[in-house]
């Protein structure tokens, strides 16, 4: 009886699925309320959608395929790095799955958070890796957290060698956003620095269930400062592929802006996408268009068309081929460890 006991027990334990709450009716009716947000920008700022689509359609359809297959390499830049940061954190002989496998939840975690509020796709990530992979729940989040410090530094960098060449026409903006990038810096500061100074004390005041599962998550982000060279390498060649596809974006429409608004405009994207909506809808747009048409000489309309392509690109793709690869991986393929020796700990 005991033994008929033990399953029910662990289904009991065993926690609710976040992409289900990141598909729930709160989460399609976000998403429909972020889109009607979006025609209110498209009325408030008279653009012409007939002409806009126009645009679109004489785009180059070669430079906008090339713009997706660059845009589709940060995953693999993206999973070699977090790979390497779940590598500085796994205990000796812990197997650490490869490329290809990092790479796939990297993307299931853009997808999540392309449908769901609050950037649960980060959490999902992390959920993913300790089913299928047997490890920490809490390390796993600490080297997110440590992923995105490493990109907020890259982003605070990459824009302080932007925003010297947009300051010709005198607009305070681009200081705002630059602003914005260094204070998430500071913030983010502050917090690695406060757990590592009052480990102890939250340790001893925790109690032990709490207290063990922080301490996981303490290993995972300080852990992952290690051979912070490799990893700014390849979360370098993550932006850089990020601000090629806006680029080539830009070159398919014909219009002329300088690569220092290019930078500018992809890092201001990803600043944005943090706004607590799915995928950083409705701020996104009414973002990055307002800061096209403000730094330079597109008109809204154009602004509109570039930033439709874009977010086709970033938003809307990600989306399929995500919603697409997890139900691939529940109906066909599902990842398993190959060899329980190699198991951590779960949390």
């Amino acid at each position: 009886m005991a033994e008929n006991q033990l399953p029910q027990a662990e289904a009991a334990s065993t926690p609710p699925s976040i992409l289900r709450r990141i598909l729930s009716l709160p989460a399609v009716v976000s998403l429909v309320l972020a889109a009607l947000f979006l025609v209110f920008i498209i009325t408030r700022f008279d653009v012409d959608l007939s002409a806009t689509w126009g645009r679109v359609t004489d785009s180059n359809p070669w430079l906008l395929a090339l713009a997706i297959i660059v845009h589709y390499t940060t995953f693999i830049f993206r999973g070699v790095r977090w790979r390497l940061l779940l590598q500085n954190t796994s205990a000796p002989g812990t197997m650490v799955p490869g490329l290809f496998y990092c790479s796939q939840l990297v993307l299931l975690g853009w997808f999540a958070n392309s449908v769901g509020w609050l950037r649960l796709g980060d959490a999902y990530r992390a959920y993913l890796y300790r089913d299928e992979q047997k490890g920490s729940f809490s390390r796993t989040v600490g080297t997110i957290l440590a992923e995105r410090a490493l990109d907020m530094v890259l982003v605070a960098l990459l824009m302080m060698t932007a925003v010297p060449f947009l300051l010709d026409r005198g607009n305070s903006i681009t200081w705002i956003v630059l602003g914005l990038a260094v204070s998430l810096v500071v913030g983010l500061s502050v917090i690695l620095v406060a757990m590592i100074r009052a480990k102890g004390l939250l340790l001893r005041r925790m109690p032990p269930w709490l207290a063990l599962r922080y301490d996981r998550f303490h290993q995972g982000t300080m852990g992952s400062f290690q051979r912070v060279p490799q990893a700014t390498t390849w979360g370098l060649l993550g932006w850089a592929a990020e601000i090629a596809r806006m680029y080539l974006v830009v070159e398919a429409l014909g219009f002329d802006i300088s690569f220092a608004l290019v930078v500018f405009l992809t890092l201001a994207n990803s600043l944005l996408t943090l706004i607590p909506t799915p995928g950083g809808v409705g701020a996104v747009e009414s973002g990055v268009g307002g800061l096209a048409v403000r730094l330079s000489s597109l008109t809204p309309t154009a602004a509109a068309a570039l930033v439709l392509i874009d977010r086709a690109i970033t938003y809307i793709s990600v989306i399929v081929l995500g919603a697409t690869l997890f139900v691939l991986r529940q109906s066909i393929w599902r990842p398993r460890p190959a060899d329980s020796k190699m198991f951590e700990q779960q949390d």
